[in-house]
């Protein structure tokens, strides 16, 4: 009768002992309830991919250092954008103002207030009325105003009114100081310099209460201005 081998008891520990803590042990092992980390790995891994390197910055620009060369270029280029810029528009010297119907308001204007208005005639090309106005001026005095611009581009005001005062003379003249006196086409005139403002002006002063008082003013040349004066003629009132 053969006898059967004796079976030799290992030394697994039974199902539910505890397990000694010097035991080798190879596998992970979670350090703490809650960590979420896992110790014991080969690679030294922290991330999913066992990667630890980060990504690779991209380089800086070198005009974004902002050193002495590139900032000197890079106004460079702007000046000559600003100056390409200044030679393809235009520049508007002056601006150009329509003409008004001078000879008509002045003639509507003498008619109403019955002063022996006066406009020059047969000036030619170049003079160009741009404005006519009646409406109380300096001292609240009524006042018939043109406003020309001559062949040079200059511009002469005349004002003419009835009953002026010396606040409106000095204001018509732009505080010119008086200089003199001129002869235009057989009159005499007083004559007012600016010489800050480069502005000439020719006076004749009506009689009495009741005289016209004529002044003009100009930015241009003093024979413009007696042109200007030489041609004056009395306007007749509309109907």
């Amino acid at each position: 009768m053969t006898s059967e081998p004796a079976v030799t008891p290992t030394s697994e520990p039974p199902v539910g002992a505890p397990v000694p803590d010097d035991l080798p042990d190879s596998s992970p092992r979670a350090v703490g309830p809650l960590s979420g980390r896992v110790e014991g790995r080969a690679d030294g891994a922290d991330g999913a991919d066992g990667s630890t390197d980060s990504a690779a910055a991209p380089p800086r620009s070198r005009y974004s250092m902002g050193t002495l060369p590139n900032i000197l270029r890079s106004m460079f280029v702007i000046g000559l954008f600003v100056l390409a810029l200044v030679a393809v528009i235009p520049r508007i010297s002056a601006v150009d103002r329509p003409a008004v119907d001078a000879a008509g308001k002045a003639s509507q204007t003498a008619a109403e207030t019955k002063w022996p208005i006066e406009m020059p005639t047969g000036l030619g090309k170049g003079w160009v009325p741009t404005v006519a106005t009646y409406a109380p001026g300096t001292d609240k005095v009524p006042t018939f105003t043109t406003v020309w611009t001559t062949p040079s581009g200059a511009d002469i005001a005349f004002k003419q009114a009835v009953g002026a005062t010396e606040p409106w003379l000095v204001r018509s003249v732009n505080d010119g100081a008086l200089a003199g006196s001129a002869t235009v086409a057989g009159r005499t005139f007083d004559r007012y310099t600016d010489t800050s403002r480069q502005q000439l002006s020719y006076v004749v002063r009506g009689d009495g209460k009741t005289g016209l008082t004529l002044a003009a003013t100009s930015t241009g040349p003093e024979d413009e201005l007696k042109t200007f004066l030489a041609a004056l003629e009395r306007v007749t009132p509309s109907s």
